[in-house]
């Protein structure tokens, strides 16, 4: 970690990797599987996400947690290049579609609800894994959402853009 870095922030990469090792126990479980562990071992009215939560809420008030944007609908940046493993970003999207990408060897997210009902591609707010191989193009309804994605050597290939 730099010494640059706001407190919150170190923080927060302190929370996310206690979680590396709960990620790693279900990589190779079917994504439905993997899913529903990681909502039991970590449940989202639960202490250790609710203080993800809370320091997430206080590096999108401070403006480090996603400097970046793709429009007025879709902010977004990295945390960590490499936690355990996995590259963890953050996105916040207000009824939205992302990039479409291919998750090589899987995508593990935390969605949270910060307006509306959001849903992140039909899921509600909670934990929601892609398995290895899988496609989307990230789309949100219902609301604004908050996501932090782990993605095993932050291996993504994003879909050529359109003509």
């Amino acid at each position: 970690m730099c010494a640059d870095k706001p407190d919150a922030l170190k923080e927060l990469e302190t929370a996310l990797a206690a979680l590396v090792p709960s990620i790693d126990g279900v990589a190779s479980e079917a994504a439905d599987v993997a899913m529903a562990r990681l909502n039991e071992q970590y449940p989202f009215d639960g202490p250790e996400v609710a203080r993800v939560f809370e320091l997430c809420e206080a590096g999108l008030d401070a403006g480090w947690l996603t400097p970046r944007s793709a429009g007025s609908k879709v902010q977004f940046g990295r945390i960590d290049k490499d936690m355990g493993g996995y590259a963890v970003d953050a996105v916040v999207m207000d009824n939205a579609a992302g990039m479409g990408h291919t998750h090589t060897r899987g995508e593990f997210n935390m969605c949270f609800a910060l307006e509306g009902e959001p849903r992140f591609d039909g899921h509600p707010p909670g934990w929601v894994v892609f398995g290895q191989a899988s496609h989307h193009v990230p789309t949100v309804t219902g609301g604004k959402m908050l996501f932090i994605y782990f993605t095993p050597g932050g291996e993504i290939v994003w879909d050529a853009p359109s003509a």
